[in-house]
């Protein structure tokens, strides 16, 4: 049994720590590095994971750095063969790793993802469907990072062969995943899928990442990743009409959100003037979109303005 480094990254964590860690070391696959990245915690995150006496985890405190360096740092001092990320505030079924695992090893792939869920509490109960498991080229599975909503683009639901990482870290910004998953999925020819919830995602109200959710400098670093995966990709898959999907899609969310700055950096940055040259009706109607999704873009190049009025008064309909 190849030796799997879960890595851990927290921040305050000391009131769902515990959840997180039960659902890692009680996992039927046993050879595990449980490396806890506590990046620079001022509650009793520490002490409650000096708590547990498992010898197979280590804790590495540091200043605090945010999640992509604190991953890095994970990454960096990692010694498994396999890596799979966790957010501290998240659990995962006790079978996971094993299941995980042992698609790796029946498909010789480098890359396996399971099904997601969102949660609201610590309690959920799961009921799984049939298996169901695709073999994905990098294409195929670009095409799910960029358009679907079943979080591929996450990096916590997947693991992941080490070697991937071999002069690809995480980049110090407000945003991760958008940033950094594609260029990982470029570099395996292989990626197992399968339909199975093994991963729980807490809607944490006190997460770093729900307290930022609504952060100007976050939603116009999510512009500036969105560029550049989408000029990264279109040097590759010029044909990939999912690219220019996602990236019409992410400005016209951004142009709704009615906020000055992020309008004026959109404004600064010829925003529009892409929206138009990318847009095409052709592609809408053959990407898989849901209709309502494929209105509002349509409605969109016709009039922005237009467009947020009509967004408006649906949200205050629901």
């Amino acid at each position: 049994m190849d030796l799997i480094t879960i890595i851990i990254n927290v921040f305050n964590g000391e009131k769902y720590i515990k959840k997180c860690l039960d659902s890692i070391i009680n996992q039927t696959y046993k050879n595990l590095e449980i490396l806890i990245i506590n990046d620079g915690s001022t509650d009793n995150t520490l002490k409650k994971c000096e708590k547990y006496k498992d010898k197979r985890i280590r804790i590495i405190t540091t200043k605090n750095q945010g999640l992509s360096l604190s991953r890095n740092i994970g990454i960096d001092n990692s010694k498994g063969k396999y890596l799979y990320f966790i957010d501290a505030d998240d659990y995962i079924e006790l079978d996971t790793i094993e299941y995980l695992y042992n698609l790796i090893k029946k498909y010789n792939a480098k890359i396996t993802t399971c099904k997601n869920i969102d949660t609201n509490n610590y309690d959920k109960t799961i009921k799984n469907k049939k298996e169901k498991i695709e073999v994905l080229n990098k294409k195929e599975m670009l095409k799910k990072v960029l358009i679907t909503t079943n979080r591929e683009v996450a990096i916590w639901n997947k693991l992941i062969k080490k070697e991937l990482f071999e002069n690809l870290r995480f980049e110090d910004r407000p945003i991760n995943d958008i940033a950094f998953t594609y260029k990982l999925t470029l570099k395996t020819n292989k990626i197992i899928n399968s339909n199975q919830i093994k991963y729980m995602h807490v809607n944490n109200c006190e997460s770093i990442s729900n307290k930022r959710l609504n952060d100007e400098t976050r939603e116009i670093d999510r512009y500036k990743a969105c560029i550049e995966r989408y000029e990264y990709i279109r040097k590759k898959y010029p044909e990939l009409i999912e690219n220019d999907i996602v990236l019409i899609q992410i400005i016209s969310r951004l142009y709704s959100k009615n906020n000055q700055r992020i309008k004026e950096y959109l404004i600064e940055n010829d925003a529009l003037k892409k929206y138009k040259k990318i847009f095409s009706l052709k592609k809408i109607k053959k990407c898989k979109l849901k209709k309502m999704t494929k209105i509002k873009l349509i409605l969109f190049r016709i009039s922005p303005t237009l467009h947020n009025i009509i967004v408006k008064k649906c949200l205050n309909l629901k």
